[in-house]
């Protein structure tokens, strides 16, 4: 791309782009190297502190990306407009973005710890009917659920917002009787 290319709505797009695209890879790396940490920890419990440290990280990064692209999109809004649908979904999305994150940081990981500290024994010693063990996965279940809802989000909005309206050239209607100009 040539430097003449180079706008202020191409560069306020990149941040945005460079934004969402850094969020989406930190939840899917999330994804990916959580099991990993889980196996690779001296204990299950000890990978749990590990995972849940790393989980808090990108829930207070998730808002951060949610505050930082909602500006971008007003502001290259001005520059390059969005079509309506485009533009309302976007901010639609950025909306689920943070509402995800605050699930997960505010309701269900502090049920989570706050379940953990109440057993009797680590989570993997209790057997598998026990009620604390079975709601543990119940809140692991909701947890894995709002992270797969942050990748889906981010991921469309990814899509989306790299989509550039088509420009469309305006030509005047030549009046009838003259002829076209060569």
């Amino acid at each position: 791309m040539s430097l003449e290319r180079f706008t202020r709505g191409s560069a306020l797009r990149t941040a945005l782009l460079l934004v969402l695209g850094a969020l989406l890879g930190a939840l899917v790396f999330f994804a990916g190297a959580a099991g990993t940490v889980l196996r690779e920890s001296p204990s299950r419990h000890a990978g749990g502190a590990v995972n849940r440290a790393l989980l808090d990280l990108l829930d207070l990064s998730t808002y951060g990306v949610a505050a930082v692209a909602f500006v971008l999109v007003l502001v290259l809004d001005r520059v390059e407009p969005f079509g309506k649908v485009q533009k309302g979904l976007a901010l639609r999305l950025l909306a689920v973005l943070a509402a995800a994150a605050f699930a997960s940081h505010e309701v269900i990981t502090p049920q989570m710890m706050s379940l953990r500290d109440r057993l009797p024994t680590l989570i993997d010693l209790l057997p598998a009917g026990d009620p604390g063990r079975k709601a543990w996965g119940r809140l692991h279940g909701f947890s894995s659920g709002i992270l797969v809802v942050r990748i889906a989000t981010a991921a469309f909005l990814f899509l989306l917002l790299a989509r550039k309206r088509r420009r469309t050239i305006a030509t005047a209607e030549v009046p009838a009787g003259v002829p076209p100009a060569a």
